[in-house]
């Protein structure tokens, strides 16, 4: 008996040590929050305001206590279950989250973040708390505000000892320079929700029965209109600036990456502090240098082989005469302060190989990439 039962038990031990143990305290967790919320909704009187359930198909009757329980204990599972994955791989997790690009990123946080408010709203409305299209409105409103705040983080200073609020201002900088579009987008999105509620409540006000329609068309309307203001704007206000080039491009023989060398050709000093650097492809790179470029002076940082210098002009037309750029014909430059400059590689900018005999001094920084 005991040799047919001892794989058996080798093997329940196995099961309860590999996957039950790390999830007992999570469960343990989640079945102490139910208990506490079912003790407390009884003396708040909060238990008056949970609905009675009949479960599908059996027709069971769920008391209130109950649902509360079953709720509040399966919440604390599904957001301890996340917690726990996120503890336990941390380092795939972030790797993978890492190959997306910012704007993949922000869109799918604004979409998460929107989803919960929602699911809030959702909530809110059945207890008669908010109206039942507030579930849609914080949704639609939810979602590009979670992706700008992503954006506007991702672009901010790394912790040089700027203030939050200086670190936000360079991420809205960068962001204006580097994404204009969908910072236009998300502008004009606000601004088209704030008039077009603004419109809803003064319908209300005048003739009580405000047209649903009408109201969705002066929003849209307003959005097309704010966002190509926006751009505009931006883009009226993004000068490319050619005062600093790239005067050498070389490769040394022992290591694996590039060398380039940039010259201020201004007769003012540039401030590379928080900078970043697009290559033709769009691939954005942070210079991780914090120094002034003075007039005439140069400076060299490592860049990987991935970045790229030749002319790409690659484009998607759109309507109105504009186009989605998807390449540029030089690399660009961003500082902190919102100036841009295109970097326009100089005559023999391109050098040979050469060997570490031949090199004076290591380069200044890396480039760092950012998508």
């Amino acid at each position: 008996m005991n040799a047919l039962l001892g794989p058996v038990t080798k093997g329940v031990r196995r099961v309860a040590t590999k996957w039950l143990a790390p999830i007992l305290p999570v469960l343990l967790s989640a079945v102490l929050l139910g208990l506490i919320a079912v003790v407390l909704v009884e003396p708040t009187g909060l238990v008056e305001r949970v609905p009675s359930t009949t479960v599908p198909v059996v027709g069971w009757s769920v008391a209130p206590k109950a649902l509360v329980f079953v709720g509040v204990t399966a919440t604390g599972l599904v957001v301890g279950g996340i917690c726990l994955l996120g503890y336990r791989y941390h380092d795939e997790l972030t790797t993978y989250w890492n190959t997306y690009s910012a704007w993949a990123q922000a869109v799918l946080v604004g979409f998460l973040a929107a989803t919960l408010v929602a699911i809030g709203c959702y909530g809110a409305a059945l207890f008669d708390r908010v109206p039942t299209y507030a579930t849609l409105l914080g949704f639609l409103v939810t979602w590009p505000v979670a992706a700008g705040v992503v954006l506007l983080f991702d672009r901010r200073s790394d912790g040089d000892g700027s203030s939050a609020f200086s670190s936000v201002k360079t991420g809205y900088v960068h962001t204006r320079g580097l994404e204009s579009r969908t910072l236009s987008l998300i502008v004009g999105f606000l601004g088209a929700m704030a008039g077009g509620l603004s419109l809803w409540y003064a319908w209300r006000w005048y003739t009580g029965d405000p047209s649903f329609p009408a109201i969705v068309a002066v929003t849209v309307s307003l959005w097309i209109v704010i966002t190509l203001v926006v751009y505009n704007r931006y883009e009226a206000s993004s000068i490319e600036r050619t005062d600093i080039s790239i005067v050498t491009v070389r490769t040394p023989e022992s290591r694996p990456t590039r060398e380039l060398t940039i010259k201020n050709g201004a007769s003012t000093s540039v401030d590379l502090a928080e900078s970043r650097i697009r290559d033709t492809s769009f691939e954005l790179y942070r210079l991780g240098v914090a120094i002034t470029l003075r007039p005439g002076a140069t400076c060299t940082f490592e860049i990987p082989e991935t970045f790229t210098l030749e002319p790409n002009d690659e484009s998607i037309d759109l309507p109105l005469g504009y186009s989605l750029k998807r390449g540029g014909e030089t690399p660009t430059l961003f500082t902190r302060s919102g100036d841009i400059y295109a970097l326009d590689l100089a005559d023999g900018a391109m050098g040979d190989p050469e060997s570490d005999a031949t090199m004076e001094s290591e380069p200044d920084a890396d480039l760092v990439a950012q998508e």
